[in-house]
């Protein structure tokens, strides 16, 4: 898939030298969890396989809060467990916002009750400031594509493995292929006034945005959604649902995969997705607490995240693989990916949104 690029190439690549500054020193804030990472890493990769699953049938456990939510989540674990069947886990599902505010609350109370999360990466600046993450460099990366290896963080805090998206979608009963938008600048046209909804103020959508125009272009095309009259409607599955219904035209940000996996189980659904526009991507991973009580299981469930039995499952459930092809985007979809950004700019897409978005509305 293209990938675009810009002056804003450096705001694109999490901006880990800011977040560095932020967070104290791996010597200083090292844990026996980092230490046997560290040790880890320096066999080969067989006899480090090896020791690895030899300390998690000894640990026999792994505490796990997963962000794939309902049954995806449920038997994406069922096949690890299948795979290292030694291996009891303990699942919970959440948003990644939640999840993170929990594993945040749990470790200032200082119970360390879980071993790793599934997080999207943009959800993790906090986590980050408070360095609760151990470094696991681990080979298992090397099997990401080169269009997601930015996806990778230098100092291993996190192993990216699916990455999601969010762009425009429209019902195919109420607008014709000719008449849909074809850009994001569409949603701003007299015609789409009053049918266009928003998840808002949403801010791994808004930060896409910014990524996608710069700062006076963000500013300026917020404004004028504003004067569009949107709907603002807070819950994507609800919205989406809504949208079929005929209770508006557009979505005008979603999870672009809503709309073909509920083509797969009915065909005639009045849904279409707008890939002329550039599809607004950010990544998900594993991460590991720095005081994990099953560290090792942790490490393999890392690994096989990024294994084909997992990434084949995850594109069957319609998310984005990063070591295979997309299950449902041409290849040669515009892409804008995004991880970490800084906090100046999240204060500004949510001062433009408030400013020009929730006042009016």
């Amino acid at each position: 898939m293209a990938q675009i690029t810009g002056p804003l190439a450096a705001v694109l690549t999490f901006c880990v030298a800011m977040l560095a500054a932020s967070v104290p020193s791996a010597a200083a804030a090292q844990t026996d969890v980092d230490a046997l990472y560290q040790d880890l890493a320096k066999l080969p990769p067989a006899e480090r396989r090896a020791q690895l699953e030899q300390g998690a049938h000894k640990e026999g456990k792994l505490s796990f809060v997963h962000t794939l939510r309902g049954k995806l989540g449920r038997d994406h674990v069922a096949l690890f467990e299948q795979r290292y069947p030694f291996i009891a886990v303990d699942q919970t599902d959440n948003g990644s916002q939640e999840a993170a505010e929990k594993f945040i609350e749990e470790e200032r109370a200082g119970r360390h009750l879980t071993d790793a999360l599934s997080l999207a990466i943009p959800d993790l600046d906090e986590i980050l400031k408070l360095d609760l993450l151990a470094n696991y460099p681990t080979n298992a990366t090397s099997a990401i594509l080169p269009r997601f290896r930015e996806f990778l963080d230098p100092q291993n805090r996190w192993t990216p493995y699916y990455w999601s998206d969010l762009g425009i979608t429209y019902n195919t009963n109420m607008i014709s292929a000719a008449d849909a938008p074809k850009s994001w600048d569409d949603l701003c046209a007299p015609r789409f006034r009053g049918e266009v909804s928003f998840d808002g103020p949403n801010i791994r959508f808004l930060v896409g945005i910014y990524i996608l125009m710069g700062d006076a272009k963000t500013e300026s095309w917020i404004e004028c959604i504003g004067r569009n009259k949107p709907i603002i409607q807070l819950g994507t599955t609800q919205r989406f649902e809504l949208m079929l219904a005929g209770d508006h035209a557009v979505q005008g940000q979603n999870f672009l995969y809503y709309c073909p996996a509920r083509k797969v189980q009915n065909p005639s659904t009045p849904c279409a997705m707008v890939l002329t526009a550039p599809v607004l991507g950010f990544p998900g991973a594993i991460v590991i607490n720095k005081y994990a009580a099953h560290p090792n299981a942790a490490a393999l469930l890392a690994d096989w995240v990024l294994s084909k039995e997992s990434q084949q499952y995850l594109a069957k459930g319609f998310r984005g693989p990063l070591t295979l092809p997309h299950p449902y985007l041409p290849d040669d979809t515009k892409l804008v990916l995004y991880g970490l950004v800084s906090n100046d700019i999240v204060d500004k897409v949510l001062s433009y949104w408030n400013q020009y978005v929730t006042r009016i509305n």
